[in-house]
């Protein structure tokens, strides 16, 4: 019973990866044939038009501002005499 089980479960298991194997050859063939069509638009001198979906704002940059810490923190702390000899 156990053997027979395994055996389902691998088999299960290799159609799933031979199914998933033959979609991504699909799609990959799709946007192949796709960038080809659209090299062959571009060398005829068309110019693609970028999708609304594809076009996004940048965002704006980071700004850091200085740390806001007490007088006390910022203090240089003593060496010690171990240390500055």
């Amino acid at each position: 019973m156990f053997a027979l089980a395994l055996t389902l479960l691998l088999t299960v298991t290799g159609i799933v990866a031979v199914l998933t194997i033959i979609d991504s050859a699909i799609k990959g063939r799709n946007a192949y044939e796709r960038l080809l069509r659209e090299a062959a638009l571009m060398e005829a001198g068309f110019v693609m038009q970028v999708e609304a979906q594809e076009l996004r704002a940048r965002r704006a940059p980071a700004r850091f501002t200085p740390d806001r810490r007490s007088p006390v923190l910022l203090r240089t702390r003593p060496v010690p005499a171990c240390a500055a000899a």
